[in-house]
């Protein structure tokens, strides 16, 4: 049986799991990825053809499925002591799969050989668009489901649209070594551009996508589907406004910044960057151009991971703890940018490269975008009463953006730099709630106090379930150099002598943990200032260089610790973790999140208890909210932003925006 809609359609944008387009349709930079100039730059169609070729040639893996496939990055030191012009020695890590086992390849390109072959007992990659499609069409062909769908009135398979939920881990021996996911569905009958507004509650099969089995099918009650049109075309939303006035961002002699391959150069920084399959943007190697030469701020980062847990007990609900990079990607699941709606037509776009399960080359199309814009805020200012003098600067900054469609969900990464020499992260979340069906219309009705328990009401029949999402970000600050220490700087309240005016005061006090125990902080617990600082250079009036992290906002996980959930999910137990650098460890929740025991990951490395003082360290940050739903989220809901910002704090003398020329408007 086939149906109207693939179910690659949830989980993988269209030019990765169906368009297999090579090049891009609009954007200035949207043409396919040239060859690799930077020993960080992800690996072109050609390396990618390479890797599987090689791969394919040990007999283990000939028939294999490709969960991953990307630049398997030189050593620190090398990839710092690379020059422009020397020899690049390119490799590609790869995770493949076949029926029984999990392997981790590394493939040298340039040798076209396999520079070692290790199997992982237990690892379970990232779930595959193809794996998505084949276990859909399992269920779409067993009897018992079927029944469940003819008695909700629904005959007509080429109408429905079935969705593969990652069904966790909970300690239950049928889970061992299994690719489980749980298979609800969505009534497509009435939608035109809302898949999920019509679920079909409460019938759910659940699947070994390894063996392409369906091991159980749950039905536990019908409920009416709703009946409304939840789509967000104009006919559906209705009378539109009258259009706004034109609101342009306008660069008639071009942009500030320029491109070279993977390279951005802006003002006095200049950084590398790509997109990686499963984490997304990586800023690597960002610089301060000074005086004396270009400044080491931060050597890579990108999000680790994240995860989404659902608030409601009910079996079609309970299993969605979507650790949405470790099991479907954040990168492959990029979706292409829109000039003049998702970045401002100024903007300039770059697609993204990725190895699909099969292990074919596929272009997403503008990817990414560069641009720059200006909010109308000053950088600095100053209005001198006494002489009535005023001197000011524009706040311009620098964006890097992308988006990825995760399921319902849309989430759009911004690294945003300024002429401050910070750097911002910010997390902005979009898209469709996940509803779920129930009998209430009306809160008046007899059954709201039940069905409204764990979400809202947010249509007739339909409630947004309460959920979270997390987000954590991997940092390898190197601040003027890789030998770095952890700052605390705590504000204490003081009292004062009794013969002074003043009552009270606060001091700082500042600690240097020695070890990754002593570096853990939970921000909930009182203020406090966190910088990344090099002991061994100062400012000119001799303090040392550091940077601050300032994290505006986090949310606690409100999950018993011993829950399964919250224990594959120990990197929220606290706000800010410090390690020393190790390139494998990569992932807070580990390499391999679907199906996972959290018996990797932060919580199992910092147990060592390694020293961090005077090393080269690495800082994990979290991000959270809780999602309280509300009426307002349908049938899309308005972007909600949460970001954390790195601010030098004495890595330099005095202001360093303080040279930046007045714009000719501004005199």
């Amino acid at each position: 049986m086939t149906r109207a809609i693939p179910v690659a359609v949830l989980f993988v944008l269209a030019s990765f799991a169906a368009c297999q387009r090579s090049t891009a349709p609009e954007g200035k930079a949207g043409e396919a990825a040239a060859a690799a100039v930077h020993p960080l730059d992800p690996l072109t169609p050609d390396e990618i053809r390479a890797a599987i070729e090689t791969a394919r040639a040990d007999v283990r893996l000939t028939h294999a499925m490709f969960a991953s496939i990307a630049t398997e990055e030189p050593a620190k030191a090398e990839v710092l002591a690379w020059q422009p012009g020397r020899a690049l020695v390119r490799r590609a890590r790869i995770q493949a799969m076949t029926a029984e086992r999990t392997y981790e390849l590394v493939v040298d390109l340039s040798g076209r050989r396999l520079v070692s072959v290790i199997e992982r007992t237990g690892a379970e990659p990232p779930i595959g668009a193809s794996e998505m499609d084949a276990g859909t069409k399992t269920v779409l062909t067993n009897a018992e489901f079927i029944d469940g769908l003819k008695r909700r009135g629904i005959t007509d398979l080429t109408k429905i649209f079935c969705a593969p939920f990652s069904a966790g881990y909970y300690g239950a021996p049928e889970q061992d070594g299994q690719r489980l996911v749980k298979v609800g569905c969505f009534d497509t009958r009435r939608s035109t551009t809302n898949l999920f507004g019509w679920p079909i509650e409460r019938l759910y099969a659940l699947v070994d996508l390894k063996r392409g089995k369906v091991l159980s099918v749950t039905d536990y009650g019908v409920v009416p589907i709703a009946e409304g049109d939840n789509n967000y075309t104009e006919a559906a939303v209705g009378a539109l406004r009258d259009p706004r006035k034109p609101t342009v961002l306008a660069q008639p002699s071009g942009p500030n910044f320029r491109i070279e391959g993977h390279e951005v150069t802006w003002g006095k920084w200049r950084f590398h960057t790509h997109i990686d399959p499963r984490v997304g943007t990586v800023i690597s190697l960002a610089r301060w151009q000074d005086a004396g030469g270009p400044r080491s701020v931060l050597y890579q980062g990108y999000l680790s991971e994240m995860f989404v847990p659902y608030m409601d007990p009910d079996y079609g609900w309970q299993s969605r703890t979507y650790f949405d990079t470790g099991e479907y990607g954040a990168g492959v699941l990029a979706s292409p940018l829109k000039p003049g709606v998702d970045c401002p037509t100024t903007a300039s776009f770059l697609p993204a490269v990725f190895g699909n399960d099969q292990g074919e080359p596929v272009t997403t199309p503008n990817a990414l975008c560069v641009f720059e814009r200006s909010g109308g805020d000053p950088i600095w200012r100053h209005h001198e009463v006494i002489n009535q003098t005023y001197e000011g600067r524009a706040n311009v900054e620098l964006v890097v953006r992308m988006a990825t469609a995760i399921g319902n969900y849309d989430y759009l990464f911004d690294w945003v730099f300024n002429d401050a020499a910070e750097i911002e992260a910010r997390v902005g979340a979009s898209g469709i709630d996940a509803l779920k069906g129930v009998a209430t219309r009306r809160m008046s009705d007899a059954t709201a106090g039940t069905d409204t328990k764990h979400g809202t009401l947010v249509a007739p029949n339909l409630v947004a379930v309460y959920h979270d999402h997390y987000f954590n970000f991997r940092l390898d600050l190197d601040v003027d150099g890789p030998a770095n220490s952890f700052n605390h700087d705590v504000y204490r309240p003081a009292l004062l002598p009794p013969d002074s005016p003043r009552r009270s005061i606060y001091v700082v006090e500042a600690t240097i943990p020695a070890t990754e125990k002593s570096a853990q902080i939970d921000g909930h617990r009182g203020p406090s200032k966190l910088r990344v600082l090099n002991e061994g250079e100062t400012n000119q009036v001799g303090n040392p260089v550091s940077y601050e992290i300032l994290v505006a906002n986090h949310a606690r996980l409100l999950l018993d610790p011993a829950d399964w959930p919250a224990r594959r999910a120990k990197f929220l137990e606290h706000d800010v973790w410090v390690t020393p650098y190790a390139p494998t460890e990569r992932y807070a929740a580990g390499e391999y999140a679907l199906g996972s025991r959290g018996d990797d990951g932060l919580a199992v490395w910092t147990a060592r208890d390694r020293p961090i003082r005077n090393r080269d360290i690495v800082v994990w940050v979290n991000l959270g909210m809780h999602h309280l739903t509300r009426a307002e989220d349908l049938p899309v809901m308005p972007t909600i932003w949460h970001s954390f910002k790195l601010r030098p704090h004495n890595f330099f003398d005095r202001n360093p925006a303080i040279d930046l020329r007045a714009e000719p408007s501004a005199r």
